[in-house]
């Protein structure tokens, strides 16, 4: 009986304290922005850009990868760069518009990044990776069109798709032990962060969800990751101009552009 009398008089004890915690209520609009530190990469082109789309409609699993993504995007590590932009992007692209769509794309190139890393062949992620950057051009207009005209993209739907359950089953573990196998030191504890999240969403019964493991898990892949490096400058800018509130239609064209050039470099 000890013990319950030591846990009994320890919680009367506490209970008896004079209290010495208050609580302050901050309005959301007086928490300080993130500043521009004035490097390529940063949260606040990240944390800015994301700020478009509607926080109550983000699934919690979702918010936890933009937490990993803003960290990322503060690291001083092109790798990490290049996933924190691209990760924004696609996270942006799935969230924006009000009725989720397929993520045929997406599901496509996670199969082939698989199977090439299972077995060497990259004959099938050589076909699906072209296909993959159209998807990844549809996030960057649907990125301006939330700048531009946002109730025209929430009131919107999502891309269709024709592949089997709208792109939600494919090979989710095996895409993410290649990821993490390529993954450096400066980032291998944040994409840890990342895969149990969208393990989450992966396996949630909602298609936002749903979509948003495949678009994150398909554009940290490492062919998509040498793609962004090679045109991170245009896609850099671009977030930049979104996070500062400009038009953004020029700098996503020149997005655009840039992934386009950069895919015949692509080393499979």
């Amino acid at each position: 009986m000890l013990p319950i009398v030591l846990v009994l008089f320890v919680a009367q004890s506490a209970f008896a304290a004079p209290s010495v915690v208050g609580v302050q209520f901050k309005n959301f609009n007086e928490v300080a922005p993130v500043s521009d530190n004035g490097k390529l990469v940063s949260s606040y082109i990240t944390d800015g850009s994301i700020a478009y789309i509607d926080g109550g409609d983000t699934p919690l699993y979702a918010q936890m990868i933009i937490q990993s993504i803003n960290d990322m995007a503060d690291t001083s590590d092109t790798d990490s760069w290049a996933n924190a932009v691209i990760q924004t992007i696609a996270t942006v692209g799935e969230l924006a518009n009000g009725v989720p769509g397929d993520a045929c794309e997406a599901a496509a190139l996670i199969n082939a990044y698989a199977y090439s890393v299972s077995t060497g062949n990259s004959a099938g992620l050589r076909a699906a990776l072209p296909n993959f950057v159209q998807r990844i051009a549809g996030y960057v207009d649907t990125i301006v069109q939330l700048v531009v005209n946002p109730n025209g993209v929430r009131y919107s739907s999502g891309p269709r798709g024709k592949c089997l359950g709208g792109g939600r089953s494919y090979q989710f573990e095996e895409a993410w032990d290649g990821i993490l196998d390529k993954a450096n030191a400066y980032q291998i504890g944040l994409l840890n962060e990342e895969y149990c999240a969208a393990k989450r969403l992966y396996n949630a019964f909602n298609i936002r969800s749903n979509n948003v493991a495949a678009g994150v898990t398909a554009v940290t892949t490492r062919p998509v990751n040498q793609l962004v490096q090679l045109a991170l400058p245009q896609l850099a800018q671009f977030l930049r101009v979104v996070a500062n509130g400009g038009n953004p239609v020029q700098a996503g064209a020149n997005a655009k552009n840039a992934l386009l050039q950069s895919l015949p470099k692509i080393q499979y």
